[in-house]
């Protein structure tokens, strides 16, 4: 995979390792936030908290990263990507230590909250470098290859932490994963070296913004294809928050398989996107002359017609559960594409130096539909008894926006959609 546009840019051997060590920021929040959510039945048994209680953690931790995503990103576009990664990397590190020594939950979810706000400074932070090391017609494949770092970190702490935290208690497993971010956070002080797109050091402070946030932000907002990019982030907010929170429960409830092999359908899924987050970058890249538009497009249809696959095929019990597995897969491969592409996206209609703010107007509407989504869907299911309506409507929502977004970008195409 020959990645650097030409022969100024930087070896493809150093090119590859600059975006693994920026990954390791993604690998470090994973094995601790869903690790720890995944630990969540030991620490409610350890509080004595309800199952109700016990998910205010998720609900605290992602509504300071929606709250504060655009402030984020407008930190990161102020002091460049290696100061925020590291910042960010170190106090969530600091956070989940923390948590280990709190003896009352109400004050473990003011630490969720704080936590959101580290998590909310990475993804504007990793966006912003790779946008300042590539080209345009090789972002996709390279933001995929940051972000695999999420699937990566989130399968490795939703199944080892749970299972130490089993035999030495979450607290400890908990310690063990918080060192594991402090490392991330020394890698990446040592050895990410930001570079631009001609090899040479990026000087970070050309890079910030000129004028004041109030300027720049209505310069955002007033862009109407990177409105139309944050439908598309939306789109993935309900995919990502539902299937997260309810694909197991509909699996063992609807389907009637054990907890166990409904968790590993979930894993299945957030398997597809470690393949998927760079292979489609790649493909886009490279077969579709970054066509970011048809990329888009095609990603959000397939997510709409996965939905309806589960709500309709999956929920009448008919496939064995190997085709189940084959559908998660092929459903994350498609759906965890969809952020990279809309953040590669945003590199090529906004000015290099508003990624990291557009990047958190985007994360606004990604996140509002993470926190938004899962109520109303288990609502749904709540009241008709089963999840074959929820599903078929996140079909139909899905749908919906995808094609907002392709008819709504369709005056804008230039070279920047390939188009």
């Amino acid at each position: 995979m020959n990645i650097p546009g030409n022969s100024d840019s930087i070896d493809q051997e150093k090119f590859i390792w600059t975006l693994l060590i920026m990954s390791t920021a993604y690998i470090a929040v994973g094995i601790n936030v869903q690790g720890f959510m995944a630990m969540l039945p030991l620490v409610s048994e350890d509080f004595q908290i309800s199952g109700t209680q016990a998910g205010l953690y998720a609900t605290f931790f992602f509504f300071s990263g929606t709250l504060l995503a655009i402030t984020s990103g407008r930190v990161v576009d102020r002091i460049g990507a290696k100061k925020s990664l590291v910042g960010a990397t170190l106090l969530i590190a600091i956070l989940m230590f923390s948590h280990t020594l709190i003896p009352v939950f109400s004050i473990i979810l003011f630490l969720a909250f704080l936590t959101g706000i580290g998590f909310s400074i990475i993804t504007p932070a990793i966006n912003k470098g790779v946008i300042n090391l590539v080209p345009p017609e090789k972002r996709a494949v390279s933001i995929g290859i940051a972000q695999a770092g999420g699937g990566i970190g989130g399968i490795l702490g939703a199944s080892l932490l749970p299972f130490a935290g089993n035999i030495y208690g979450w607290r400890n497993a908990l310690l063990i994963a918080a060192g594991v971010a402090m490392l991330m956070a020394l890698v990446l002080a040592v050895f990410y070296k930001p570079q631009n797109k001609k090899n040479t050091r990026v000087t970070e402070r050309l890079k910030v913004p000129s004028g004041s946030f109030k300027e720049d932000f209505k310069k955002l907002i007033t862009n109407p294809v990177l409105i139309f990019i944050c439908l598309m982030g939306l789109a993935f907010g309900f995919t990502m928050g539902n299937m997260t929170i309810h694909y197991t429960l509909f699996l063992t409830g609807d389907v009637e398989l054990t907890p166990a092999l409904a968790g590993f359908a979930l894993s299945s899924f957030m398997f597809g996107g470690i393949v998927g987050q760079p292979s489609m970058g790649y493909l886009n890249d490279r077969f579709f002359s970054s066509n970011r538009r048809l990329g888009l497009t095609i990603l959000g249809g397939t997510s709409s017609l996965m939905f309806f696959i589960i709500g309709t095929i999956v929920y009448s019990g008919v496939l064995v559960y190997g085709s189940i597995l084959v559908v998660s897969v092929i459903f994350g491969i498609f759906a965890l594409a969809i952020p990279g592409l809309v953040f590669t996206t945003i590199g090529d209609v906004v000015d290099d130096k508003l990624i990291g703010t557009a990047t958190g107007v985007t994360l606004v509407f990604i996140r509002t539909g993470v926190v938004v989504g899962p109520p109303l869907v288990g609502l749904i299911a709540d009241i008709r008894g089963n999840y074959r309506v929820s599903w078929l409507l996140l079909s139909l929502s899905v749908f919906i926006l995808t094609i907002v977004f392709f008819i709504g970008t369709k005056k804008y195409k230039s070279k920047l959609f390939g188009g």
